[in-house]
C-alpha cells in the first residue's frame, strides 16, 4: 500500500474541503495495519546474565555417581544484568532453581553460556546436562558437555555454550534446569549463566 496523504482543511477554517474525520481514520488505520504487519515479522532479542553468590561460600557437593546434583543460582551477584527493553519475563526462577519457558512461543530459541568452577580430587570425567520438560509427560535431557580431567584440580573453569529451541509444548511448559554428573566426587562453584532469547 502506498502512503496515503492526510488532507487538512484546504483553505479557510471550516471550509469542509479537506478529509472528513472518517476519511482520516480510515487512512490512518490502513497505514498502521500495514506497518504493524511489517514489524511483527521481525525477530526480537533480549538477554539476562544471572551471577551467583551462594556457591562461592558454600560450593555444591556432588557425591560420586549421584544423578541428582542440580546447579543453583541466586542471581544476587554484582554481575547480574539484563538487556530487556520490552520488559519480558525473566526465565530463571531463583526460588525453584529452574527455567520457566512459559512466556515463550513455539519457535523461539534460547542461547546459553554456563560458567562453573570445578574442584575434583582425582582424574575424572564429568558431564553437564540440561534436564528439559521435567514437569511434563515427556521429559528429556540435552548433554551440554563431556569433559575429562586428567588430574586433580581446584576451581578449574568450565564454560559451555549451547542453544535450545522451543519446539513443542512439553519443552515450553515443563521447565528446565542444569544437572551435573560424574562417577567421582566433586564440588562446584556456579559463577553464573547468561541466556539470550530470540523471539519470533
Amino acid at each position: 500500500m502506498a502512503r496515503q496523504e492526510l488532507n487538512p482543511l484546504s483553505g479557510a477554517a471550516n471550509d469542509r474541503l479537506g478529509d472528513t474525520p472518517n476519511a482520516y481514520t480510515a487512512k490512518l488505520n490502513a497505514m498502521t495495519t500495514e506497518l504493524y504487519a511489517l514489524v511483527s515479522g521481525f525477530t526480537k532479542t533480549y538477554w539476562f546474565d544471572a551471577n551467583d553468590t551462594a556457591t562461592t561460600a558454600t560450593p555444591i557437593t556432588h557425591s560420586a555417581g549421584a544423578t541428582n546434583t542440580y546447579l543453583t543460582n541466586n542471581a544476587a551477584g554484582t554481575s547480574t544484568n539484563t538487556y530487556n527493553p520490552d520488559s519480558k519475563a525473566v526465565l530463571w526462577n531463583t526460588a525453584t532453581n529452574k527455567f520457566d519457558f512459559t512466556s515463550l512461543k513455539i519457535g523461539d530459541t534460547v542461547f546459553f553460556r554456563v560458567d562453573i568452577n570445578l574442584t575434583n580430587a582425582a582424574a575424572q570425567e564429568v558431564d553437564l546436562f540440561m534436564s528439559i520438560a521435567e514437569g511434563s509427560g515427556a521429559p528429556y535431557e540435552k548433554n551440554i558437555s563431556h569433559t575429562y580431567y586428567k588430574t586433580a584440580s581446584t576451581l578449574a573453569n568450565d564454560t559451555e555454550v549451547f542453544e535450545i529451541y522451543i519446539g513443542d509444548e512439553a519443552t515450553r511448559t515443563g521447565g528446565a534446569r542444569f544437572r551435573f554428573g560424574s562417577v567421582a566426587a566433586a564440588t562446584i562453584v556456579v559463577n553464573g549463566w547468561y541466556y539470550r532469547i530470540t523471539e519470533v
